[in-house]
């Protein structure tokens, strides 16, 4: 944990300040401040106490835990224990954050942001290469804040916190922009945290997700096949982590082969192309590239789907105003915090 991370958290519970006791720093970079790889955060307030370690503050203990909640973080830590940092070159134009700036014609983000479930780091390191971002991520599964605090400690700018989405560790207004990629539909009530996301963003911020389409304007085939995968799920999700990962590998080529291939092939016929644009799977690069998508899809516990009315609505219940929904492999979604009260969509 940066020391300068210290200044915008907030007890999770009653959001007021906290202090650090014992800290035990580390120096990783000779450039940067040292890290504080263990210690206590104390709140002010209710004088709850968060342990760090391993770099990272832990915030996510809840009274009553969700047993839900911990398959879900378990689930993907397995995925994010498979990603390993190592020297990378990041590329702000082919990640996941790249596509929802693109599809919704956002703004390049400025100030503080919120990467809110950040699982492997990659956009969270993304982020904090860009000039005039500092950047936090937020995650639960435990795997999945070691690979982003190893990808990311080199990085003065970016910061790790282990916590709930439902429970963010902030106080209210502190972030200058906000998103959410392919999270918030996994959660148990996804309105739950799409609104302590936007407590903890500023006024006139712009707060954007990507959710899940329930492929209601997509053809019969597809909506059959979308059935299909969810009849399927109610035994995948009960499979240990380990052997579902492995059948997502040996399936992972036939399905490049079923739909992969012919997008390929149809984007370079005029009268075919349309149709490629909506085939599922159409963006693999190689027979195993779609390993941790089939993975993504049969292993979550909790997975909620959107139409294009309803994932609008769901920002502007929520009270963001300006909505913006486009297509993009499901629903890119952005919406503005008011600065008086109200919402609209656009």
């Amino acid at each position: 944990m940066k020391p300068s991370l210290l200044r915008y958290l907030a007890c999770p519970a009653c959001h007021a300040a906290l202090d650090l006791r014992q800290p035990d720093a580390e120096t990783i970079d000779a450039n940067a401040s040292p890290e504080v790889m263990t210690g206590e955060l104390e709140c002010r307030g209710c004088r709850a106490r968060f342990a760090i370690s391993a770099g990272v503050p832990r915030m996510h203990a809840v009274a009553s835990p969700d047993p839900t909640r911990s398959r879900t973080a378990a689930s993907f830590g397995y995925l994010w224990a498979r990603s390993v940092p190592g020297d990378e070159v990041y590329d702000t134009t082919s990640y996941h954050f790249a596509k929802i700036e693109r599809s919704l014609s956002l703004d390049a983000p400025k100030g503080l942001v919120l990467d809110a479930g950040c699982g492997d780091g990659i956009d969270l390191a993304n982020q904090a290469s860009r000039d005039g971002v500092e950047a936090i991520g937020v995650e639960l599964s435990d795997d999945g804040c070691r690979t982003s605090y190893l990808r990311t400690r080199h990085l003065a700018r970016a910061h790790v916190v282990q916590a709930d989405l439902c429970r963010l560790p902030f106080a209210d207004g502190t972030f200058d922009f906000a998103y959410s990629y392919g999270v918030l539909h996994h959660l148990g009530v996804p309105e739950r945290g799409l609104r302590e996301v936007i407590r903890t963003a500023k006024p006139g911020a712009r707060i954007a997700a990507y959710l899940y389409e329930d492929f209601s304007e997509r053809s019969a085939f597809l909506r059959w096949s979308l059935r299909a995968a969810n009849t399927t799920r109610a035994l995948t999700t009960r499979l240990p982590n380990r052997v579902l990962f492995n059948l997502c590998r040996v399936a992972s080529p036939f399905v490049f082969t079923l739909f992969t291939l012919p997008a390929l092939l149809g984007r370079r016929v005029s009268i075919l192309a349309p149709l490629a644009e909506h085939l599922p799977f159409r963006h693999g690069t190689s027979p195993f590239s779609l390993v941790g998508d089939l993975y993504d899809r049969f292993s979550a516990p909790v997975e909620f789907r959107y139409s294009r009315k309803t994932s609008a609505a769901f920002f502007s219940e929520a009270g963001l105003e300006h909505v913006v929904v486009a297509p993009e492999r499901g629903w890119m979604v952005a919406g503005s915090k008011p600065s008086m009260g109200g919402g609209q969509v656009a």
